[in-house]
């Protein structure tokens, strides 16, 4: 099985970051907004140019601020709602906590896979479980032959070994 990640993995290590990025900078803001009442004023200023008030925030926060950040900054000022940015980080951390778990499916068998057996297998799961559906491929011996499978708290064991656990259940009943 190949240890390289796969685009999905990507995306989400990018998504995190870009998350976390934006979080930790529109945080910082907030920090300086709430403890300086002076510079909350100039930055509701309407006479001063939306330009010149992202200067002022700009020198007095700490760090560099993103691009994407920067304008947005510059769209609440804009806009006079710079004072809503407690608010749209309590949203921000709502959405957060709302995001659908990864959906894994925890692909085991006795021997390891071929590259076309397991993009076959995933061709299948992700028509029945969706697109989003991620996978992890393990190898345990025990199994004898055949595959068990895990979404979720669904299981489906074609394993010879859940075979025969199965039919030793039914002769023992």
């Amino acid at each position: 099985m190949s240890a390289q990640a796969r685009p999905q993995d990507y995306a989400r290590a990018i998504y995190d970051l870009a998350l976390e990025a934006w979080t930790r900078q529109l945080g910082d803001v907030e920090k300086v907004l709430g403890g300086n009442a002076e510079l909350r004023a100039r930055l509701d200023d309407p006479g001063t140019s939306v330009g010149e008030r992202l200067k002022l925030l700009d020198a007095a926060t700490p760090g560099r601020f993103g691009e994407g950040v920067h304008r947005f900054l510059g769209t609440l000022l804009e806009a006079g709602q710079l004072d809503q940015l407690d608010r749209i980080l309590v949203e921000l951390d709502t959405l957060v906590q709302k995001r659908p778990e990864r959906r894994i499916a925890h692909v085991t068998s006795a021997v390891a896979l071929t590259a076309a057996e397991q993009a076959a297998l995933r061709a299948r799961l992700s028509d029945r479980y969706g697109p989003d559906l991620e996978f992890k491929f393990d190898v345990d011996s025990s199994l004898i032959g055949g595959v068990r499978l895990r979404v979720g708290d669904q299981v489906i064991d074609g394993s010879i070994a859940g075979k025969l656990a199965a039919l030793r259940d039914k002769l023992t009943v």
